[in-house]
C-alpha cells in the first residue's frame, strides 16, 4: 500500500477496500466512509502536522470528537478497489476545525474518478478529568494552530 502524501494543503491517504467494508453485494457500506475520514484525519495529524494522534489524546489529553459530519455519494466503491481519501482544511476556528474530504479511485482526483465528497467538523476538547474544563471545547494550542495554518486552509468549496 502506498504511503500517504502531502502537497500544498492536501493530504492523501490511500486505502484498500476489504470485504469487511462491504455489504453482501460487494459495495462499501456507507458508514465505513466516516471511519475512513477519521482514519485519514488521525494520519494527517502525525504525518502532516508532526503530532501523532495517540500522543494528542494520551499525553496532551486533547480530543477531536466529530460534532457534524456529512457525505454526498456520487458512485459506489467496490470490494478490491484502491481508494484515496483526500483531506483539506476548510476552516480553522477558535475551538473547532472543518475538514473537507474527497474519495476517489486512482492517482488523480479527476471529476470522473470522484466517488464521494464529505465534510466533518471537529471540536477540540479537554480530556483531562482533573481539569476544570474537562469535556469542554478548548482554544487550539498555539503550536497546533501554527502547524495547521502552515499546512494550509483550502479555498475549495465546502460540499453541500
Amino acid at each position: 500500500m502506498p504511503e500517504p502524501s502531502i502537497c500544498a494543503g492536501v493530504f492523501r491517504y490511500p486505502v484498500d477496500v476489504t470485504w469487511g467494508d462491504c455489504d453482501p453485494a460487494g459495495i462499501v457500506y456507507f458508514p465505513r466512509f466516516f471511519e475512513k475520514f477519521h482514519e485519514a484525519m488521525e494520519r494527517w495529524f502525525g504525518d502532516a502536522l508532526g503530532q501523532p494522534y495517540d500522543a494528542l489524546i494520551m499525553e496532551r489529553k486533547l480530543g477531536l470528537p466529530s460534532v457534524h459530519t456529512e457525505a454526498d455519494f456520487q458512485a459506489p466503491c467496490r470490494f478490491g478497489e484502491r481508494l484515496v481519501v483526500e483531506l483539506r482544511v476548510a476552516r480553522l476556528g477558535r475551538t473547532s476545525i472543518d475538514l473537507n474530504y474527497r474519495v476517489f479511485v486512482g492517482c488523480d482526483a479527476e471529476a470522473e474518478s470522484i466517488r464521494l465528497r464529505g465534510r466533518t467538523v471537529c471540536a477540540l476538547m479537554d480530556l483531562d478529568r482533573q481539569s476544570p474544563t474537562y469535556a469542554r471545547a478548548l482554544p487550539w494550542p498555539d503550536d497546533l494552530r501554527a502547524r495547521i495554518e502552515a499546512f494550509g486552509v483550502s479555498s475549495e468549496p465546502t460540499p453541500s
